[in-house]
């Protein structure tokens, strides 16, 4: 039996009483099970409740407070702040021009946000399988908590990534680390490489060994194709096709500068640019500009010197007359020459997706036809020269820098002009 007077919660209990009220006068079992959830309830509110307080715990390890809230958080999460860049974002080519259609698996790393979270998560160059349900990149994409320190290093904590850059288009052991917001871009801002088995011509520089003279196939179902959005490897001066014998300068008056320098300087209402429209807001580069257009020149020269590079390369018949790469050898390397009967053609139709996963499913089979001797004329006839190979190489190295055809080598035109003039010269003189 239970004899106590016991405090709970400033309510005094005499179990003693209430015990004998319960058994003495009904002692019966329907009592018993009374009092015993009773004894039980108090019991919980006893152990529930806050005893004598402790001795004092260590300081911190700085031996100060930790940093309020309101002054560390809200300086990005005030509502005003949130809405203002939600507002600015919805101007940029990152929130109306990807689109999360991309989302095969050698596609969805870039143009969807949960194909991006993956690879920068994971460590690897493709997401492990298409993103039938794949969204655009959004805030998200980019911004991630992993702590609240803050004072040790903002930009590791709220970026998805900041980590050196293992470059996609030939997968290298060795990290290029462009800066720690710089390397967030250049997750997605860089060459692309090749996506499937039949692309197995080195991009250069990879395993670029051969002299520039000596003979290349460049069969069917091969590719060099850089791919739109080479900004990163441009400004760094890096990864063009290199003559042997010639020097590159690699830096210029802005190879200082970080990505967010000029794609989120001060934002411009009046024309949405700069902030979170990742667009340069070309009114506020003043310092040295002075307000002075120096950006139309530098495009009109670099797109003279496409020109010329490009019509050169169609003249060899190494480009069509839309400036577009021609394959000299079928996929078994028989060379096109107007003399052949039989070529396997493409694959395309036997890529299929699936109506049950909405997965794509991709074909290995190759489908066979007959070559077209009437066309042999617009064909080179021969084996491509790594020479001819490295200057179209070059074009669309400088050409995939601006989708939009409007600012081709802004990125690094001192490189950009090296490249496509050594590729002219050397075209010139072999």
């Amino acid at each position: 039996m239970v004899n106590s007077i016991q405090t709970v919660n400033n309510i005094t209990v005499d179990l003693t009483r209430l015990q004998n009220e319960i058994l003495i006068k009904k002692p019966d079992m329907k009592n018993l099970l009374k009092l015993l959830s009773l004894l039980t309830f108090i019991g919980f509110m006893i152990t529930a409740c806050e005893g004598p307080m402790g001795p004092a715990g260590a300081d911190g390890k700085d031996g100060t407070n930790g940093i309020d809230a309101n002054t560390a958080c809200l300086k990005c999460h005030a509502t005003a702040n949130m809405d203002a860049k939600e507002t600015q974002y919805h101007f940029s080519k990152h929130y109306y021009g990807t689109s999360s259609a991309r989302n095969t698996k050698y596609c969805a790393r870039c143009h969807t946000s949960q194909g991006f979270m993956e690879i920068t998560g994971a460590g690897t160059f493709i997401v492990s399988n298409d993103i039938p349900n794949g969204t655009r990149i959004d805030c998200e994409t980019c911004h991630k908590h992993s702590g609240f320190d803050f004072g040790v290093d903002t930009m590791t904590q709220i970026l998805r990534t900041t980590s050196p850059i293992f470059l996609n288009y030939n997968k290298n052991l060795t990290a290029t680390d462009f800066g720690k917001i710089d390397n967030l871009c250049v997750t997605c801002h860089q060459i692309r490489g090749p996506s499937n088995a039949y692309t197995t011509l080195p991009f250069f520089p990879f395993d670029y060994t051969n002299a520039p003279t000596a003979d290349v196939q460049y069969r069917q179902g091969q590719a060099f194709s850089v791919h739109d959005g080479n900004q990163s490897n441009l400004f760094a001066g890096i990864n063009g096709y290199e003559y042997t014998g010639q020097t590159y300068t690699r830096t210029w008056q802005h190879s200082s500068n970080s990505c967010t320098d000029c794609h989120m300087n001060d934002y411009n209402p009046a024309d949405s640019t700069g902030g979170h429209t990742l667009k340069p807001n070309l009114a506020a580069c003043t310092t040295c500009h002075g307000g002075a257009d120096k950006l139309t020149p530098v495009t009109i020269a670099i797109g003279a010197k496409l020109k010329e590079l490009g019509d050169l390369l169609v003249a060899r018949k190494v480009f069509n007359s839309s400036y577009s790469a021609v394959a000299t050898n079928d996929f078994n390397g028989l060379l096109y020459d107007g003399t052949t009967t039989t070529v396997y053609t493409s694959i395309a139709a036997n890529t299929t997706v699936s109506a049950t996963t909405g997965l794509v499913v991709y074909g290995t089979k190759l489908t066979t036809g007959t070559d077209n001797a009437a066309t042999a004329a617009t064909r080179i006839g021969r084996a491509w020269k790594w020479g001819e190979l490295g200057a179209a190489y070059n074009y669309g190295y400088i050409k995939s820098e601006s989708p939009s055809g409007t600012n081709y080598g802004v990125h690094n035109p001192v490189y950009a002009l090296q490249l496509l003039q050594k590729s002219i010269d050397w075209l010139n003189a072999n």
